[in-house]
């Protein structure tokens, strides 16, 4: 288990370039086992980009969390294993040519990567 991270420390992981906040997101999925997105009644949710469209994903519940406001106040953030991550949504995405915003902060939409670019970073 990864150790827990101050206040300070978030913010810092929040305003670091897309590339840090990626490699903190492989690190952390690794070591907890865990990937996070948000969830409502309707299921995951999705966003659309210039690319089409896009899932997002975090390292830990607090991060996704801060994400559900305004159009998205009704989800919640969802464990998924990264067995399942790996075994089912990244195949699945990669069919449907969805493209992963990975650790997006409340500025952008994150570092945008293809399910294989995933699948190959978290092998």
């Amino acid at each position: 288990m990864m150790k827990e991270l101050s206040m300070d420390e978030r913010v810092q992981l929040l305003v670091a370039p897309d590339s840090e906040r990626l490699a903190y997101f492989i690190e952390q999925a690794k070591a907890t086992e865990l990937v996070w997105s948000l969830s409502n009644e309707d299921g995951f949710v999705m966003v659309e980009t210039d690319d089409g469209d896009c899932v997002m994903v975090w390292p830990d519940a607090e991060f996704a969390s801060q994400w559900a406001i305004e159009d998205w106040d009704d989800c919640e953030p969802v464990s998924v294993t990264l067995t399942t991550f790996k075994n089912e949504w990244l195949p699945s995405l990669a069919a449907d040519k969805i493209t992963v915003a990975v650790f997006p902060n409340i500025e952008d939409e994150g570092k945008l990567s293809t399910a294989q670019e995933l699948t190959d970073l978290l092998a």
